[in-house]
């Protein structure tokens, strides 16, 4: 079909309209014009389709959908919230999934927020996170996709605890409602590891489980705890219910000097300015 670029129609006529009858609507006014004559311009008959716009992204297949959908993408333009509409309603297919297959990154990440979340890309989001053909940015955008799904993939996420992908696949872990064994002692295993203390005693307070206490109480106590580690492991115990009162003393940490000159010397405790915490 061939390439029709509704929004150009519509702002053009759209600046025409504003352009004579400026005056006659405050900004806000306006807005609510414009947003409301979109609207009714998606079923607004045009001769030289012999359609409607919203009528011209229905009458499409599948494959013609989202071969139109890559030209806008290809073209940087924005794609038309009528074709957007039109895919919403059709649901994940095979023409969709296919997006995520592409070489140009840009294609991938628009179909990856087309698709969001829907039961039917899962099983592909995962087996995209385990593959080295994407980069980090598509890989941080399944992950955050991925975490709000993640009983859905639990299985599939589990073996790249064994890979180079096993930081987004920790993440993911730490948000399961129903909790897995196998992904407690992943979490706990890779904190114990120690190669990066504040991350992973946040995934341990994401995930939930009380048994991870003793491992933070004894790790918190460590006379070379680091300033930021510190104050994560604190916010750990106490997300898991626990306690850590004693005062610590950070005035010589480089990490805690760093943050302190940041904020110009301002309170970053909370009440206390000072370095005992």
């Amino acid at each position: 079909m061939e390439f029709i670029d509704f929004d150009e129609i519509f702002n053009r006529k759209i600046a025409q309209m504003i352009e004579k009858h400026a005056s006659e609507k405050t900004e806000e006014e306006w807005e609510d014009y414009i947003a409301e004559a979109y609207q009714k311009f998606g079923d607004t008959y045009i001769k030289k389709i012999d359609n409607t716009p919203r009528g011209y992204f229905a009458a499409m297949s599948d494959a013609e959908l989202y071969a139109m959908l890559k030209e806008y993408l290809q073209r940087d333009l924005p794609v038309s919230d009528f074709l957007c509409e039109e895919s919403e309603r059709r649901g994940v297919s095979e023409e969709l999934l296919s997006l995520l297959d592409e070489k140009e990154e840009h294609i991938v990440h628009y179909a990856i927020n087309l698709i969001g979340s829907a039961s039917g890309a899962l099983p592909k989001y995962a087996k995209m996170l385990g593959s080295s053909d994407y980069d980090e940015h598509v890989k941080d955008a399944l992950s955050d996709v991925l975490k709000e799904r993640a009983d859905d993939v639990v299985e599939e996420i589990l073996p790249l605890v064994k890979t180079k992908n096993r930081p987004y696949a920790l993440e993911i872990l730490s948000r399961l409602k129903q909790k897995d064994e196998r992904a407690f002692e992943a979490l706990l295993s890779a904190f114990k590891e120690g190669e990066n203390i504040p991350l992973y005693a946040g995934y341990l307070a994401s995930y939930g489980d009380v048994r991870a206490l003793p491992v933070l109480m004894e790790e918190i106590e460590r006379e070379d705890v680091k300033f930021v580690a510190f104050q994560e492991l604190k916010y750990a115990i106490e997300a898991l219910g626990g306690e850590y009162t004693k005062d610590r003393d950070f005035s010589e940490d480089p990490e805690y000097q760093a943050i302190k000159a940041a904020s110009a010397g301002a309170d970053i405790f909370g009440g206390k300015n000072e370095s005992k915490v």
